[in-house]
């Protein structure tokens, strides 16, 4: 029992989503690019760390039910993924793409090995699957400073909400502070 081998099989990932340019249907479809019966177009580019930024035309014909497609031409190889347009319950449609490695409905593609497929059929993971506690609780005190203080995405709280949030970032700085000496203290402690 729990010899080599047994158990789970473990999975290799190739990286994160974060750093691989992605097409996503519902950016699409807000864009109005998604209209059935109709042909649409556009440019998406991309830029990364580098400054030579990725560019792709993408065509989406959506006039045929039985042979949806979006067609994706430009920096990469020429390639085609069907689309799936689903009516829903009461009234309007979902779309979802069909990957082209698996064939499995899914929103989002992604660009890694040269190919636009799914995050399952390339193996990638998300950057907070591979993080650990510290990096966590970082995470966390940045959100909460965020909402603190009042951004794009957050609001900034007013009256007891307030109060109630900058104790919240008071107690999460303090547990990610704890985290750090507790990291530090073992690193001294194995040197």
């Amino acid at each position: 029992m729990g010899g080599i081998n047994s158990g789970r099989r473990r999975s290799v990932h190739h990286g994160a989503v974060e750093q691989f340019p992605v097409i996503d249907l519902r950016v699409l479809k807000r864009a109005g690019l998604l209209k059935p019966g109709e042909c649409t177009y556009d440019t998406l580019r991309w830029r990364n760390q580098d400054l030579e930024a990725l560019e792709v035309r993408i065509f989406v014909d959506l006039s045929d039910d039985d042979d949806a497609s979006i067609r994706i031409a430009g920096d990469v190889p020429d390639q085609r993924a069907a689309v799936e347009c689903v009516s829903g319950p009461f009234g309007g449609y979902r779309c979802y793409f069909l990957c082209p490695l698996t064939g499995k409905h899914c929103e989002q593609l992604f660009l890694a090995d040269g190919t636009f497929a799914s995050r399952k059929a390339h193996g990638l993971t998300y950057a907070s699957q591979s993080e650990d506690d510290l990096s966590r609780a970082h995470r966390k005190v940045r959100k909460l400073h965020r909402q603190v203080k009042g951004d794009t995405r957050y609001a900034r709280p007013r009256g007891r909400k307030r109060y109630a949030k900058v104790r919240e970032f008071r107690r999460a700085k303090s547990i990610a502070d704890g985290l750090y000496l507790d990291r530090l203290r073992t690193m001294v402690a194995d040197a």
